[in-house]
């Protein structure tokens, strides 16, 4: 029966020992920043408005309309590559007829002559048919091109945002899951205390220790398994908004 206790403490030791340095390799803080943040949501508009700057797909449609709107003022502009300034200047002789009695033989009248010159300025316009028929067309398709980039611009932000607000939904769940486990393994930590030392005392069965302990092991699993949980979170979050969350919370405090 000695044997027996001896081998029951020492495994009881082990088991102590152990525990004690999973509890310190889990520990996590939890910021009181993020916990603030978290009961206001403040916090939760800069991070949409991050996720949105530092999309490459909202950037990518942003230069699809930039694109579109390049291209409609070139069709808008390209009648003024018909226009074309004219000049000529033409010098000869210009003949009238005049009434002039005395210059006039028989009641025929005497032509006059004069060496002038004429100097013409004027614009023309050369455009194929079909591109005067349809430019009102081509210029309603261009705008209707960027109004459809824009609605998916819009879109993709939408969905951006829907995203952040899941993504955001999970991290306080975690973090609260994260609290309550660290309740419990505490609990769970101190009954086992107290189950050790009844005992060791001869209070308590081996199977009432053996029970406590399994809770203990459970608790302690539990806890690790929503630290990590609350650490990926975290990291998605600020993968996908592509924002430091710690500095943006002391931005806020």
């Amino acid at each position: 029966m000695n044997l027996l206790k001896v081998l029951l403490l020492t495994q009881l030791v082990s088991l102590i020992i152990l525990n004690k340095s999973f509890a310190q390799s889990s520990v996590i803080s939890v910021d009181s920043l993020l916990t603030k943040a978290f009961a206001t949501d403040e916090i939760l508009p800069l991070l949409v408005d991050s996720a949105i700057k530092n999309s490459a797909e909202v950037t990518r449609i942003q230069h699809t309309i930039e694109y579109a709107t390049d291209i409609g003022n070139i069709n808008k502009n390209s009648i003024y590559n018909g226009l074309a300034f004219v000049t000529s200047y033409n010098y000869g002789t210009n003949y009238s007829a005049s009434n002039n009695q005395s210059a006039s033989i028989g009641n025929i009248n005497a032509f006059t002559k004069a060496q002038t010159g004429f100097y013409n300025v004027g614009i023309g316009l050369q455009l194929p048919f079909s591109q005067i028929i349809n430019r009102k067309s081509i210029l309603h398709a261009d705008q209707s091109l960027v109004k459809a980039n824009k609605a998916e611009k819009e879109k993709a932000a939408l969905f951006i945002k829907q995203e952040v607000i899941r993504l955001y939904q999970d991290l306080k769940l975690a973090q609260k899951l994260v609290t309550l486990s660290s309740k419990n393994k505490k609990a769970s930590q101190i009954n086992y205390a107290m189950a050790e030392k009844n005992f060791i005392q001869g209070q308590s069965s081996m199977v009432e220790i053996t029970s406590i302990q399994d809770i203990m092991n459970k608790a302690g699993i539990e806890f690790e398994t929503y630290v990590n949980r609350f650490q990926y979170d975290f990291m998605q979050l600020e993968a996908f908004t592509g924002t430091n969350i710690t500095a943006l919370l002391k931005q806020i405090k």
